[in-house]
Formats: C-alpha cells, sequence, structure tokens
C-alpha cells in the first residue's frame, strides 16, 4: 500500500492511458506474474476436469444439436443438424468439436469436456493479462485472476457441451486488443479486435454486440474524421463480414438468416425479476454482484473524498482508468440490450436462463475491480484492510462453493442426458443392441439421439395422449416405427408426472402398437403396419371439369376422421384403365391449376387420414372430367 501511494503522489494529474504501472508488474518479478496467473488458469481448467471425472460433461438439448453436427460434419454430411441444415446458431463451436474429433480420433462429446476446460484456462490466461496492464494494486490483480478462475457460472458452462465458454473467450480476446488500440496501440490492435470479434459473432449471434459497442468507442477516439472513419470501416469489414455471408448461406438454403425460433415473447418485468433472481444466486451474489456492489460503494465515497478534496484547494490526481472502463461498460450495456432485446422479440424461447449473463461477467469484474483499485490507492490502511479482508473471505466462499458442486457433479445430479441413469438403462440397451431402423418415438428422444447411431430417427413423444395416434400416424408413414417408453421419464420435456402417467396407460392400450419387449425401466413398442384403405367419399371437389389456368381445390370430410399433421395432398393425372402420372406439387397443395399439358386428361387428388378406429386410410377423390382449354 505505501508503495502504491508513494506511485500515486509522483503521478500528479496524468491520464491513465499515461501511467507507466508499477515496476513489481512489468519488470522486476516477471517470473512471479507467470506462475500466478498460470496458477490460477490451470486452477480453472483443473475444476472443470474434476467436474467431469466421473461422467463428462453434461449434455443439454443446445448441447445435443451441437454434438449431431458434428457428427455430421465428420461423416462428411456437411454441417448439419438434426432438424435439416445448421442455421440457428452459428457455425464455429460444432466445427471446433468436429475438428478436435478428427484430430483425436475421437467423438465430438469425448472432445467437448476437454476443450472447454482448455477454453475457460485460456479466457483466465487473457483476463489476468488484461487485468495486469490495467491494475495498481497487486492484491487485486491476484484477486481479480482467481476470482474468474472460481467463478461458478463459468465453470458451470464450462462443464456443459455449450458454446458460452468459447464465446466468452473470443469477447474477452475482442474487448483486450480494443482497449489496446483505444491506449495507443496502432493498426494491428484493431485487426485483431476485428477477427476476434468476427470470431464471436461465429460461435453466437449475440457476438454482434461486440461490434455495437466497439463502434461508437471509435466514433470517440480523437483522430481525424478521415483516420476515424477508415478505423471504423476496416473494423466493421473484418468482424461481420463472415457471419454476414454465413446468414446469407441460411436466407438462401432455408430463408431465414437466423433460423426458425420459438417465437414465446417475455416482458421486461419479467425479464427484470429474473436477471435479479439470477443476480441474488449463489452463483452470481458472492462471486459477481457483492464485488460489483462494493466497488459502487467504494467509488462513491471516494467520489464524495475527491469534492471536499477539490473544495480545499488541493490537487486530485486522476484514479481511475477510464479507457478500460468504457470498454467493459460499452460491452455490458449493448449485450444486455441485445439480449433484453432478443428475448422480447421471441429470438429466445426458453427465457432468460444464467448462462445467457456469463458473457458480461469479466467485463463487469474488469469494472468493478478498476473502480475498487482506484479507490484503493487512497483510503485510508484500516478501510484498506477491511476490503482485502472482504474479498479474500469471498475468495474461500468460492471454493467452498466449488466444493459443494463437484460433489453434486460426481454424484451424477448435473449432466442430464449423460446421468448415470441413463448409462445403466436396460431400455436403452435392448434398443442399441437391437440397432433398430426406421422411427423411434419416446420419451427421452434427447438420450436415444445422443447414443444412438446408424440410419434410425428419433422424435419426441407428446405431453397430452389426445396427440399420440397422430404422432404414431406420421411417424408410420415414413415406414418402419417403435415405441420406447422410459419409465424414469425424460425431464427435459416440459411434461408433468400425470401426464407421462397418462401416456403410459394410452401407450398400453393403443391398437396401432405391439409391446415387444417389457424391461425394468421401460416399455419397446412395434407400429403395426395395416394395408391403406381407399376411401373416395372422404374428398370433395370444387367442380366436375378442371379449366386449364384456374384452381382446381379439392377438401377433406372431416366426418370420417382427421387428417395427419403434415401430410400434403398428392395430385395425378390420367384414368383408371392407362394408369396414373403424379403431378407436379403446388402450393397450396389442396388447390391445383392445371396446363395446356394436362388438356383431356382426367385429374385426381389423394391424402392420408387416420379413420374413427385409428386406421391409416388414404382417401382419393373420384377422377374429374377431362381437362378443358381456357375459357374465351
Amino acid at each position: 500500500m505505501r508503495e502504491l501511494k508513494r506511485a500515486a503522489s509522483t503521478r500528479g494529474n496524468l491520464s491513465p492511458e499515461k501511467v507507466r504501472f508499477p515496476a513489481w508488474a512489468a519488470d522486476r518479478r516477471p517470473d512471479r506474474f507467470t506462475l500466478l496467473l498460470a496458477a490460477a488458469a490451470a486452477a480453472a481448467a483443473g475444476l472443470v476436469l474434476l467436474r467431469q471425472a466421473a461422467y463428462g460433461p453434461g449434455m443439454l438439448a443446445d448441447g445435443l444439436s451441437y454434438i449431431m453436427a458434428a457428427r455430421n460434419l465428420l461423416a462428411g454430411d456437411g454441417l448439419g443438424g438434426y432438424w435439416g441444415p445448421w442455421d440457428i446458431w452459428p457455425p464455429l463451436y460444432p466445427a471446433l468439436l468436429a475438428g478436435g474429433g478428427g484430430l483425436f480420433g475421437l467423438d465430438p462429446y469425448a472432445v467437448a469436456g476437454p476443450l472447454n476446460a482448455v477454453i475457460f484456462g485460456l479466457t483466465v490466461l487473457v483476463a489476468g493479462w488484461w487485468l495486469r496492464r490495467r491494475l495498481h494494486s497487486r492484491f487485486l490483480w491476484l484477486w481479480g485472476c482467481f476470482s474468474i478462475a472460481l467463478a461458478l457460472p463459468f465453470a458451470e458452462v464450462a462443464s456443459h457441451a455449450l458454446s458460452e465458454s468459447a464465446f466468452i473467450l473470443f469477447v474477452t480476446l475482442a474487448l483486450t486488443q480494443i482497449d489496446a488500440h483505444l491506449g495507443g496501440g496502432g493498426r494491428a490492435s484493431l485487426l485483431r479486435a476485428g477477427a476476434f470479434s468476427a470470431a464471436a459473432c461465429l460461435t453466437r449471434y449475440m457476438g454482434a454486440s461486440v461490434i455495437v459497442a466497439v463502434i461508437p468507442l471509435l466514433l470517440a477516439a480523437r483522430v481525424a474524421p478521415r483516420e476515424k472513419m477508415k478505423r471504423i470501416a476496416v473494423y466493421t469489414l473484418l468482424a461481420a463480414a463472415p457471419v454476414g455471408l454465413w446468414m446469407l448461406r441460411n436466407f438462401l438454403l432455408v430463408g431465414s438468416m437466423t433460423g426458425e425460433r420459438g417465437r414465446v415473447f417475455y416482458s421486461l418485468p419479467y425479464i427484470a425479476d429474473e436477471a435479479l433472481r439470477i443476480a441474488l444466486g449463489d452463483w452470481w451474489l458472492v462471486g459477481l454482484t457483492a464485488p460489483l456492489l462494493l466497488a459502487l460503494a467504494a467509488a462513491a465515497g471516494h467520489a464524495l473524498r475527491r469534492r471536499s478534496q477539490r473544495k480545499s484547494g488541493a490537487s486530485v490526481a486522476a484514479e481511475v482508468a477510464w479507457g478500460p472502463l468504457r470498454v467493459c461498460g460499452g460491452f455490458t450495456l449493448a449485450y444486455l440490450t441485445l439480449l433484453v432485446a432478443a428475448l422480447m422479440l421471441g429470438a429466445v424461447g426458453d427465457g432468460l436462463e444464467w448462462r445467457y449473463l456469463t458473457p458480461a461477467y469479466v467485463p463487469l469484474l474488469l469494472a468493478a475491480l478498476l473502480l475498487l483499485d482506484g479507490a484503493l490507492r487512497y483510503a485510508g490502511k484500516t478501510l484498506a484492510a477491511v476490503l482485502m479482508l472482504a474479498l479474500s473471505l469471498q475468495a474461500v466462499w468460492l471454493v467452498v462453493l466449488h466444493g459443494r458442486a463437484i460433489s453434486l457433479w460426481n454424484a451424477g445430479t448435473q449432466q442430464g442426458f449423460v446421468e448415470p441413469r441413463w448409462g445403466q438403462s436396460e431400455s436403452l440397451r435392448y434398443v442399441l443392441e437391437a440397432a433398430l431402423t426406421g422411427a423411434t418415438l419416446s420419451n427421452a428422444y434427447g438420450v436415444m439421439r445422443l447414443y444412438a447411431h446408424g440410419s434410425a430417427r428419433h422424435y419426441g413423444l407428446p405431453c397430452e395422449p389426445d396427440h399420440l395416434q397422430s404422432a404414431l400416424l406420421n411417424a408410420l408413414g415414413g415406414g418402419e416405427a417403435h415405441v420406447l417408453y422410459f419409465s424414469e421419464g425424460d425431464g427435459w420435456r416440459g411434461c408433468s408426472r400425470q401426464q407421462d402417467d397418462d401416456l403410459r396407460n394410452a401407450l398400453s392400450r393403443e391398437p396401432l402398437l405391439e409391446l415387444v419387449a417389457a424391461m425394468a425401466d421401460g416399455e419397446l413398442y412395434r407400429l403395426i403396419e395395416r394395408e391403406p384403405l381407399e376411401s373416395r367419399s372422404a374428398m370433395f371437389r370444387s367442380s366436375a371439369a378442371p379449366v386449364v389456368d384456374k384452381s382446381f381445390a379439392v377438401s377433406f370430410n372431416k366426418s370420417h376422421g382427421r387428417r395427419l399433421s403434415g401430410e400434403l395432398w398428392r395430385w395425378e393425372k390420367g384414368n383408371d384403365a392407362a394408369g396414373w402420372t403424379s403431378l407436379p406439387l403446388q402450393r397450396p397443395s389442396y388447390a391445383y391449376t392445371p396446363t395446356v399439358a394436362d388438356v383431356g386428361h382426367r385429374l385426381r387428388a389423394s391424402v392420408y387420414y387416420a379413420d374413427r378406429l385409428g386406421n391409416r386410410v388414404k382417401a382419393i377423390t373420384e377422377p374429374s372430367e377431362p381437362v378443358l382449354q381456357a375459357l374465351p
């Protein structure tokens, strides 16, 4: 502390960018700095690996999508999701998983755990290096490094097969380079900032928040207007072009730049309530919220002291490095604003989860440390000692919380789709050994997608028994199909326990199902293929004689049953004696507009539906009159 005060007394009113950092940080003991920072990074990676020691990384629905995309890429099928082309997220994280799998000959799921642990350690190294450049207090630097390494939200996302860890690393790298550039780092730091911003955007679409935050900072830089515009153009092009090309690819491929979203809209009061709940939870309150509030209180107290000093005529030094504080504050504001907008506009379907706030953790923590650093340099010995004691106790409590979390992970209660119950499941083992083909419906379809390989397709069972038969008939339309019901349930489908029980009873009574095997933790059924029946009375036509260039429509008679979801009408031309030729699909499919090539031919339409007995029936219209030329 005496060293810091002596250093402060010699700096006068120099701006933070021109302040030379204490000798200990740059020259005197670089080996100690390197060892301490390496220890913090190793602790971060080690804590993640300890969580994964027993059962591997956790697997949620989003993580499963990344694994499936990486497997497709490794198999040479291109970057595609389980549902089709990969578009709902950017491609960088599954590409990293596939690259690691190809390099070491491992499944992408086996790569996810070590990869995220290494990424977490690198994040601590980058953040620690940034803190070294900007903080004067040795204690705050050391506490900051280990506070990031012990951050529970970081450890949690790194322990799952999720892209947030890579996103946080790229965001931190981009912010450090922007800070360096604004501090006089030159064009090289600007180019590096653009490259890391592009990597963040290619990991998550929310990487756009980095670009949104950086452009105003570049606009505020004290350079000539022409040079300013040039820097903004270079950065924006480098940061936004890769993800822009990716979004153009998505639009050309599927008609949507960021994939189809759930379109669940959240109100601002709900978002604020969820954010407060997260901020006051153990992970955030102890790790970040409390230090941030402490920093704000210290900064307010120090501001009052500076005001009194000015009134007394005493000289006041600039204590806070405002450059990095603006960088951290700008990104945090941009990120949280875009996150709230995405929630309110329906682009985030699962609400404000804790992991969506983790990218703001490092900037907020660094902002708190900058404020504390400024206050600590001019605080009295008693206040400084109390502050250091409080932060030390906070670090100890973080260690205790990590111990609890690691024990829970090793108990197998945090892994999602890879919890021990699935690895020990008799039903899952039976299905994998049977090597089923075709479609499989299950109340744990995420587990099936993760463990099962081959040509089988896996779908979820509905929560409501009333929708069961429709789901079964849709699956039956694709050929061979089975139903696997786990008595343990899924836990991630959003179904209640009562709904699962009702569904199990409906499966046992369903006439379309035949029990294949009953295991200790579930039942396997086979869907019975019924001979399609033809019903002509189930269809109506708009007129008897179709005419060229005039829409000819049909409709379904609901008194015969219900149409199957997703089924399209199929049109043919010809006659019963000479045969029927399929016609190209038009939109909407229940109508067909004849062309000149159809003149003289009869038309008919067909569609599958479920009758009152559960039979899958093919409804076919009576042949129409021959197609006529267009009326004059």
